[in-house]
């Protein structure tokens, strides 16, 4: 692995990306027997999600308190360059190539990622980007919290006042998508463990990881009482209970990881996976767009074939093209 890469994080990474391919794939539409594999889309969205929140917020932890960077202008430039100028052109290949139709007032709220912000009451979230708006709007507020905090417990007691404060602005004036609600605790929780420089316990706590898989099993049970992902009307049981379920799979990917980053084949696989994660994530569904053009692909379940065989290719152009920008770009 390169230096001052944290392998289980690329490995928590590379897996999501790969199941975030599948996920979007169409595949659900098929069943194995009688199983229904749509029965699985909440579990995986949750967690693919969930892992690429934990992992932004730790990593912008240890980026602001471990360093004690105090130039949060230049941080802003920094993530700005990394995040905002590749989901602006996600943004164009979107309504161009997948015909996503948005008036005029709601392509300047996306351009400003504010989607996930100004949603329900003044805008409808693009699927997929809207991720991109919510990582927009914790990378804009939270930098200051650390900051200005610095110690866990003063960090926690921030978090707190702002989640309460979320839902508050939500019930009254029908702004905040809740999924904001649904993925904020795990953003707080993975900042925290950077902040506290936690991350070793996850490594090699038994009773961490005993923990975590009581904790999927409640997770899991708690959360197939309920047919949908997310819950519009406030729900905070089912909030808890997902970030229960989040927090216990990341904690179980996170311990297995290491059984198997033993192999220097899986060491090679996923810092591949990770460091093409974000491009992926942007470029999958344009990619996907244009490859069932060129091929005069018609029909659902012919467009999934096509999704899922062309997942080494999405995978391994959006490496390529996030090696080039941060070379071009980020790097100067």
């Amino acid at each position: 692995m390169k230096r001052n890469r944290i392998p289980e994080l690329d490995f928590l990474r590379s897996s999501a990306i790969f199941l975030l391919l599948v996920h979007h794939s169409g595949v659900y539409q098929f069943q194995i027997g009688s199983f229904p594999l749509s029965s699985l889309s909440k579990f995986i969205n949750h967690y693919l999600l969930g892992a690429f929140i934990f992992i932004s917020g730790f990593l912008t932890a240890i980026t602001l308190h471990r360093k004690e960077i105090t130039d949060l202008p230049a941080y802003y430039r920094s993530r700005s360059i990394r995040i905002y100028i590749p989901y602006l052109v996600a943004l164009l290949l979107f309504t161009v190539i997948l015909d996503i139709h948005v008036s005029t007032r709601e392509f300047i709220i996306h351009s400003f990622g504010l989607q996930i912000l100004l949603a329900p009451k003044y805008s409808e979230p693009v699927r997929t980007l809207w991720f991109i708006s919510l990582l927009v709007i914790l990378l804009s507020i939270t930098p200051i919290l650390i900051v200005t905090a610095r110690k866990a417990s003063r960090l926690f007691a921030a978090y707190l006042v702002v989640f309460i404060i979320s839902i508050l602005i939500h019930e009254t004036f029908d702004l905040l998508d809740i999924r904001i609600l649904y993925f904020f605790p795990t953003f707080a929780i993975g900042s925290l463990i950077g902040i506290s420089k936690s991350l070793p316990i996850m490594k090699r706590s038994d009773v961490l990881f005993f923990g975590s898989c009581v904790g999927l099993y409640i997770g899991i049970v708690m959360l197939s009482q309920n047919d949908r992902t997310y819950i519009s009307n406030l729900d905070l049981l089912h909030i808890l209970w997902t970030t229960l379920y989040i927090l216990s799979s990341i904690t179980f990917i996170f311990q297995l990881s290491q059984w198997f980053l033993h192999f220097k084949s899986v060491q090679k696989l996923t810092l591949f996976l990770a460091t093409g994660s974000f491009f992926a994530y942007l470029y999958h569904r344009p990619l996907w767009g244009i490859l069932n053009g060129i091929f005069g692909v018609s029909g659902q379940k012919a467009e999934v074939m096509v999704n899922l065989v062309s997942i080494p290719v999405v995978l391994i152009l959006s490496n390529v093209l996030q090696h080039a920008y941060e070379r071009v770009l980020v790097r100067r």
